[in-house]
Protein backbone atom coordinates (compact mmCIF):
# COMPACT_ATOMS: atom_id res chain seq x y z
CA UNK A 1 0.00 0.00 0.00
CA UNK A 2 1.78 3.25 -1.18
CA UNK A 3 1.92 5.91 1.47
CA UNK A 4 0.16 8.39 -0.90
CA UNK A 5 0.60 11.78 1.59
CA UNK A 6 1.63 13.30 4.56
CA UNK A 7 -1.91 12.94 6.55
CA UNK A 8 -1.66 9.73 5.42
CA UNK A 9 1.88 8.69 6.92
CA UNK A 10 0.83 10.28 10.25
CA UNK A 11 -2.70 8.41 10.40
CA UNK A 12 -0.75 4.96 9.78
CA UNK A 13 1.96 5.87 12.88
CA UNK A 14 -1.37 6.85 15.07
CA UNK A 15 -3.24 3.97 14.10
CA UNK A 16 -0.10 1.33 15.03
CA UNK A 17 1.22 3.64 17.81
CA UNK A 18 4.75 3.65 16.47
CA UNK A 19 5.33 7.29 17.77
CA UNK A 20 4.69 8.32 21.43
CA UNK A 21 1.19 10.50 21.73
CA UNK A 22 3.27 13.64 22.27
CA UNK A 23 5.48 13.21 19.19
CA UNK A 24 2.51 12.71 17.06
CA UNK A 25 0.63 15.89 18.35
CA UNK A 26 3.80 18.15 17.81
CA UNK A 27 3.81 16.46 14.22
CA UNK A 28 0.01 17.46 13.75
CA UNK A 29 0.52 21.10 15.38
CA UNK A 30 4.04 22.19 13.64
CA UNK A 31 3.90 20.29 10.29
CA UNK A 32 0.59 20.96 9.32
CA UNK A 33 0.53 22.45 5.72
CA UNK A 34 4.52 23.07 6.36
CA UNK A 35 5.50 19.32 4.39
CA UNK A 36 3.61 18.06 1.77
CA UNK A 37 5.56 14.80 0.42
CA UNK A 38 5.75 12.06 2.90
CA UNK A 39 9.06 10.77 2.01
CA UNK A 40 10.32 14.43 3.34
CA UNK A 41 8.22 13.86 6.44
CA UNK A 42 10.08 10.00 7.01
CA UNK A 43 13.22 11.72 6.69
CA UNK A 44 12.68 14.31 8.98
CA UNK A 45 11.47 11.41 11.47
CA UNK A 46 14.70 9.85 10.82
CA UNK A 47 16.77 12.55 11.71
CA UNK A 48 14.64 13.32 15.04
CA UNK A 49 14.99 9.50 16.18
CA UNK A 50 11.34 9.32 16.18
CA UNK A 51 11.32 6.62 14.00
CA UNK A 52 14.53 4.09 12.59
CA UNK A 53 15.36 3.62 9.19
CA UNK A 54 14.24 -0.07 9.23
CA UNK A 55 11.01 1.06 10.56
CA UNK A 56 10.46 3.82 7.99
CA UNK A 57 11.19 1.71 5.10
CA UNK A 58 9.00 -1.33 6.61
CA UNK A 59 6.20 1.41 6.72
CA UNK A 60 6.39 2.52 2.99
CA UNK A 61 6.68 -0.93 1.62
CA UNK A 62 3.24 -1.37 2.92
CA UNK A 63 4.39 -3.31 6.71
CA UNK A 64 3.57 -0.74 9.12
CA UNK A 65 1.49 -3.29 10.78
CA UNK A 66 4.76 -5.80 11.28
CA UNK A 67 6.25 -4.07 13.39
CA UNK A 68 3.45 -4.42 15.88
CA UNK A 69 3.96 -7.62 17.96
CA UNK A 70 1.82 -7.21 21.24
CA UNK A 71 2.77 -4.90 23.30
CA UNK A 72 5.90 -4.14 21.52
CA UNK A 73 7.37 -2.02 18.50
CA UNK A 74 9.62 -3.58 16.02
CA UNK A 75 12.58 -0.82 15.98
CA UNK A 76 15.34 -3.28 13.82
CA UNK A 77 16.10 -6.24 12.23
CA UNK A 78 18.90 -8.12 14.44
CA UNK A 79 18.86 -12.11 12.75
CA UNK A 80 17.20 -15.29 12.10
CA UNK A 81 17.96 -18.35 13.43
CA UNK A 82 16.42 -21.79 12.63
CA UNK A 83 13.54 -21.20 14.93
CA UNK A 84 12.93 -17.16 14.82
CA UNK A 85 13.43 -14.02 12.96
CA UNK A 86 15.31 -11.70 15.98
CA UNK A 87 14.43 -7.96 16.39
CA UNK A 88 15.59 -5.38 18.35
CA UNK A 89 12.21 -3.89 19.70
CA UNK A 90 10.46 -1.15 22.28
CA UNK A 91 8.41 -2.75 24.94
CA UNK A 92 5.32 -0.22 25.12
CA UNK A 93 4.53 -1.51 28.74
CA UNK A 94 7.82 -1.42 30.37
CA UNK A 95 9.75 1.29 28.70
CA UNK A 96 12.38 -0.52 27.89
CA UNK A 97 14.67 -1.65 24.55
CA UNK A 98 14.60 -5.52 23.99
CA UNK A 99 15.66 -8.66 21.74
CA UNK A 100 12.54 -10.14 20.78
CA UNK A 101 12.53 -13.26 19.02
CA UNK A 102 9.75 -13.92 16.55
CA UNK A 103 9.04 -18.01 16.69
CA UNK A 104 7.92 -19.62 13.05
CA UNK A 105 4.73 -20.80 13.72
CA UNK A 106 4.98 -23.88 11.83
CA UNK A 107 6.58 -24.92 15.02
CA UNK A 108 4.03 -25.05 17.42
CA UNK A 109 1.70 -27.20 15.31
CA UNK A 110 2.18 -30.49 17.92
CA UNK A 111 0.03 -29.86 20.90
CA UNK A 112 1.53 -32.26 22.93
CA UNK A 113 4.79 -30.57 22.04
CA UNK A 114 3.27 -27.49 22.38
CA UNK A 115 2.25 -27.61 26.01
CA UNK A 116 5.68 -29.22 26.81
CA UNK A 117 7.73 -26.12 25.17
CA UNK A 118 5.58 -23.32 26.70
CA UNK A 119 5.61 -24.38 30.23
CA UNK A 120 9.78 -24.81 29.93
CA UNK A 121 9.83 -20.95 28.29
CA UNK A 122 7.63 -19.80 31.33
CA UNK A 123 9.71 -21.37 33.79
CA UNK A 124 13.04 -19.95 31.81
CA UNK A 125 11.27 -16.32 32.61
CA UNK A 126 12.17 -16.83 36.45
CA UNK A 127 15.56 -16.70 35.61
CA UNK A 128 17.21 -14.45 37.20
CA UNK A 129 21.39 -14.86 37.11
CA UNK A 130 24.28 -12.35 36.06
CA UNK A 131 25.53 -14.77 33.44
CA UNK A 132 21.85 -15.60 32.05
CA UNK A 133 20.51 -13.85 29.27
CA UNK A 134 17.12 -12.35 30.86
CA UNK A 135 13.85 -13.77 29.51
CA UNK A 136 11.25 -11.25 30.27
CA UNK A 137 8.59 -12.37 28.69
CA UNK A 138 7.28 -15.17 26.76
CA UNK A 139 3.98 -15.21 24.38
CA UNK A 140 2.54 -19.01 22.54
CA UNK A 141 -1.18 -18.23 22.59
CA UNK A 142 -1.64 -15.10 19.92
CA UNK A 143 -1.35 -15.07 16.45
CA UNK A 144 2.96 -14.31 16.46
CA UNK A 145 4.53 -16.15 18.93
CA UNK A 146 7.57 -14.38 20.61
CA UNK A 147 10.11 -14.78 22.89
CA UNK A 148 11.41 -11.24 24.53
CA UNK A 149 14.65 -10.91 26.44
CA UNK A 150 17.08 -8.46 27.86
CA UNK A 151 18.95 -6.65 24.61
CA UNK A 152 22.95 -7.32 25.45
CA UNK A 153 25.43 -5.89 23.70
CA UNK A 154 28.43 -8.13 23.36
CA UNK A 155 30.12 -11.04 20.88
CA UNK A 156 29.64 -14.65 21.11
CA UNK A 157 32.33 -17.16 21.66
CA UNK A 158 32.11 -18.94 18.15
CA UNK A 159 32.31 -15.17 16.42
CA UNK A 160 35.42 -13.95 19.34
CA UNK A 161 37.19 -17.32 18.15
CA UNK A 162 36.58 -16.93 14.27
CA UNK A 163 38.20 -13.31 14.99
CA UNK A 164 41.10 -14.36 17.26
CA UNK A 165 41.69 -18.18 17.27
CA UNK A 166 42.39 -19.94 20.41
CA UNK A 167 41.87 -17.91 23.90
CA UNK A 168 44.37 -18.06 26.46
CA UNK A 169 44.11 -20.64 28.99
CA UNK A 170 42.78 -18.04 31.89
CA UNK A 171 40.64 -16.40 29.66
CA UNK A 172 39.13 -19.61 28.68
CA UNK A 173 38.38 -20.85 31.91
CA UNK A 174 36.98 -18.00 33.26
CA UNK A 175 33.66 -17.82 30.82
CA UNK A 176 33.46 -21.46 31.26
CA UNK A 177 33.37 -20.70 35.32
CA UNK A 178 30.99 -18.13 34.73
CA UNK A 179 28.94 -19.89 32.01
CA UNK A 180 28.75 -23.26 34.60
CA UNK A 181 27.87 -20.47 37.46
CA UNK A 182 24.38 -19.53 35.67
CA UNK A 183 23.87 -23.34 34.61
CA UNK A 184 24.00 -24.00 38.17
CA UNK A 185 21.37 -21.80 39.00
CA UNK A 186 19.11 -22.93 36.33
CA UNK A 187 19.56 -26.42 37.62
CA UNK A 188 18.34 -24.95 41.35
CA UNK A 189 14.94 -24.30 39.12
CA UNK A 190 15.10 -27.60 37.33
CA UNK A 191 16.03 -26.12 33.88
CA UNK A 192 18.35 -28.01 31.29
CA UNK A 193 19.38 -25.39 28.37
CA UNK A 194 20.08 -28.50 26.05
CA UNK A 195 22.39 -26.40 23.61
CA UNK A 196 25.16 -24.74 25.01
CA UNK A 197 27.71 -23.98 22.52
CA UNK A 198 30.03 -21.28 22.12
CA UNK A 199 27.54 -19.60 19.68
CA UNK A 200 25.08 -19.70 22.93
CA UNK A 201 27.85 -18.09 25.31
CA UNK A 202 27.66 -13.76 24.69
CA UNK A 203 31.16 -11.93 26.42
CA UNK A 204 30.17 -8.68 27.75
CA UNK A 205 33.19 -6.10 27.53
CA UNK A 206 31.70 -3.65 30.40
CA UNK A 207 32.09 -5.88 32.84
CA UNK A 208 34.10 -9.14 31.07
CA UNK A 209 30.99 -11.12 31.75
CA UNK A 210 29.69 -14.12 30.19
CA UNK A 211 26.18 -14.90 29.65
CA UNK A 212 23.68 -17.88 28.43
CA UNK A 213 21.68 -17.13 25.41
CA UNK A 214 18.32 -19.07 24.65
CA UNK A 215 16.91 -20.88 28.24
CA UNK A 216 13.63 -22.88 26.47
CA UNK A 217 14.68 -21.99 23.12
CA UNK A 218 16.35 -25.74 22.28
CA UNK A 219 13.04 -27.60 22.48
CA UNK A 220 12.02 -25.69 19.50
CA UNK A 221 14.65 -27.56 17.17
CA UNK A 222 13.20 -31.05 18.41
CA UNK A 223 9.65 -29.90 15.67
CA UNK A 224 11.67 -28.62 12.91
CA UNK A 225 13.78 -30.00 9.97
CA UNK A 226 16.65 -28.07 8.88
CA UNK A 227 19.14 -29.47 6.15
CA UNK A 228 22.11 -27.79 8.06
CA UNK A 229 24.71 -30.47 8.20
CA UNK A 230 26.64 -29.59 11.31
CA UNK A 231 24.27 -26.92 13.08
CA UNK A 232 20.78 -27.62 14.46
CA UNK A 233 18.46 -30.79 14.61
CA UNK A 234 16.38 -33.60 12.58
CA UNK A 235 12.50 -33.65 13.36
CA UNK A 236 11.82 -35.99 16.85
CA UNK A 237 15.27 -36.85 17.24
CA UNK A 238 17.91 -34.57 18.18
CA UNK A 239 18.04 -31.09 20.09
CA UNK A 240 21.60 -29.41 20.48
CA UNK A 241 24.23 -29.18 18.02
CA UNK A 242 26.36 -31.78 16.81
CA UNK A 243 29.62 -30.35 17.87
CA UNK A 244 28.85 -30.15 21.53
CA UNK A 245 25.93 -32.52 21.71
CA UNK A 246 26.48 -35.51 25.00
CA UNK A 247 26.02 -39.01 24.03
CA UNK A 248 22.60 -39.57 25.58
CA UNK A 249 21.43 -36.53 23.97
CA UNK A 250 21.19 -37.43 20.97
CA UNK A 251 19.32 -41.18 21.65
CA UNK A 252 16.81 -39.44 24.34
CA UNK A 253 16.57 -35.25 24.08
CA UNK A 254 13.70 -35.02 26.05
CA UNK A 255 15.34 -37.36 29.06
CA UNK A 256 18.08 -35.67 29.88
CA UNK A 257 19.61 -33.86 32.78
CA UNK A 258 21.86 -30.79 33.40
CA UNK A 259 24.94 -33.46 33.02
CA UNK A 260 24.19 -33.02 29.12
CA UNK A 261 24.79 -29.45 29.75
CA UNK A 262 28.05 -30.20 31.52
CA UNK A 263 28.96 -32.49 28.95
CA UNK A 264 28.69 -29.81 25.88
CA UNK A 265 30.19 -27.23 28.24
CA UNK A 266 33.07 -29.38 28.27
CA UNK A 267 33.05 -29.61 24.54
CA UNK A 268 32.72 -25.53 24.46
CA UNK A 269 35.67 -25.14 26.66
CA UNK A 270 37.86 -27.65 24.39
CA UNK A 271 37.11 -25.58 21.90
CA UNK A 272 38.27 -22.64 23.24
CA UNK A 273 41.46 -24.23 24.38
CA UNK A 274 42.20 -26.09 21.46
CA UNK A 275 40.79 -23.62 18.57
CA UNK A 276 38.50 -26.53 17.53
CA UNK A 277 35.58 -28.56 18.54
CA UNK A 278 36.93 -32.46 19.84
CA UNK A 279 35.59 -33.62 16.73
CA UNK A 280 36.30 -31.22 13.88
CA UNK A 281 35.29 -32.26 10.31
CA UNK A 282 32.91 -34.57 8.99
CA UNK A 283 29.30 -35.13 8.98
CA UNK A 284 26.76 -34.20 11.73
CA UNK A 285 26.15 -37.93 11.74
CA UNK A 286 30.00 -38.32 11.94
CA UNK A 287 30.23 -35.91 14.69
CA UNK A 288 27.29 -37.84 16.84
CA UNK A 289 28.65 -41.35 16.59
CA UNK A 290 32.06 -39.74 17.78
CA UNK A 291 30.47 -38.76 20.83
CA UNK A 292 28.70 -41.71 21.35
CA UNK A 293 31.32 -44.19 20.49
CA UNK A 294 33.93 -45.64 23.24
CA UNK A 295 36.10 -44.00 21.87
CA UNK A 296 37.72 -40.84 23.71
CA UNK A 297 38.19 -37.22 22.35
CA UNK A 298 42.10 -36.42 21.59
CA UNK A 299 43.86 -35.37 24.63
CA UNK A 300 43.46 -31.40 25.01
CA UNK A 301 47.11 -31.54 25.30
CA UNK A 302 48.22 -33.14 21.96
CA UNK A 303 46.23 -29.85 20.39
CA UNK A 304 47.25 -27.30 22.87
CA UNK A 305 50.41 -28.28 24.91
CA UNK A 306 51.00 -25.33 27.21
CA UNK A 307 47.33 -26.38 29.28
CA UNK A 308 48.13 -27.45 32.57
CA UNK A 309 47.69 -31.15 33.24
CA UNK A 310 45.52 -30.81 35.77
CA UNK A 311 43.08 -28.76 33.46
CA UNK A 312 43.19 -31.08 30.66
CA UNK A 313 41.88 -33.62 33.68
CA UNK A 314 38.97 -31.32 34.35
CA UNK A 315 37.94 -31.37 30.20
CA UNK A 316 38.24 -35.08 30.65
CA UNK A 317 35.54 -35.37 33.28
CA UNK A 318 33.49 -33.03 31.96
CA UNK A 319 33.62 -34.80 28.45
CA UNK A 320 33.38 -38.39 30.09
CA UNK A 321 30.66 -40.68 27.46
CA UNK A 322 29.00 -41.79 30.58
CA UNK A 323 27.06 -39.26 32.74
CA UNK A 324 27.70 -40.57 36.38
CA UNK A 325 31.29 -40.06 35.44
CA UNK A 326 30.82 -36.25 34.93
CA UNK A 327 30.47 -33.70 37.44
CA UNK A 328 27.32 -33.76 39.03
CA UNK A 329 26.65 -29.92 39.19
CA UNK A 330 27.79 -27.18 37.40
CA UNK A 331 28.92 -25.86 40.87
CA UNK A 332 31.05 -28.31 41.09
CA UNK A 333 32.55 -26.98 37.53
CA UNK A 334 32.95 -24.12 38.79
CA UNK A 335 34.64 -24.78 41.66
CA UNK A 336 37.13 -27.12 39.68
CA UNK A 337 38.20 -24.42 37.20
CA UNK A 338 37.99 -21.50 39.98
CA UNK A 339 42.43 -21.96 40.21
CA UNK A 340 42.87 -21.92 36.21
CA UNK A 341 40.63 -18.98 35.85
CA UNK A 342 42.61 -16.31 38.11
CA UNK A 343 44.63 -13.47 36.67
CA UNK A 344 41.79 -12.93 33.51
CA UNK A 345 39.56 -10.28 35.52
CA UNK A 346 41.92 -7.47 34.58
CA UNK A 347 40.26 -4.75 32.89
CA UNK A 348 42.63 -4.15 30.58
CA UNK A 349 42.76 -7.63 28.98
CA UNK A 350 42.21 -7.38 25.30
CA UNK A 351 40.61 -10.29 23.49
CA UNK A 352 39.32 -9.06 20.65
CA UNK A 353 41.17 -7.69 17.61
CA UNK A 354 40.95 -3.69 17.86
CA UNK A 355 40.02 -3.76 14.34
CA UNK A 356 37.28 -5.71 14.37
CA UNK A 357 34.17 -5.52 12.87
CA UNK A 358 31.18 -4.22 14.96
Amino acid sequence: MAIESVEHLINLLAQHELIPSEQLTELKLTLAGRVDEPKRLGKYLVQRRWLTLYQLRQIFQGLAADLVIGPYRVLDHLGKGGVSQVYKAWDTAQKRVVALKVIHPDLLSNVEAFGRLQREMMAATRLNHPNIVKALDVDLGSQRHYYAMELVEGTDLQKMMQLSGSLPVSVACNFTRQAALGLQHAHELGLVHRDIKPGNLVFIEDGHLIKILDFGLARLHQSRQTKQDVNLTMEGSLIGTADYLAPEQSRNPSGVDIRADIYSLGCTLFHMLAGQPPFPGGTAIHKIYMHQSQEPAPPLESRRPDVPAGLAAVVKKMMAKNPDDRYRTPAAVAAALSAFARGSSDPALDILPKDRPS
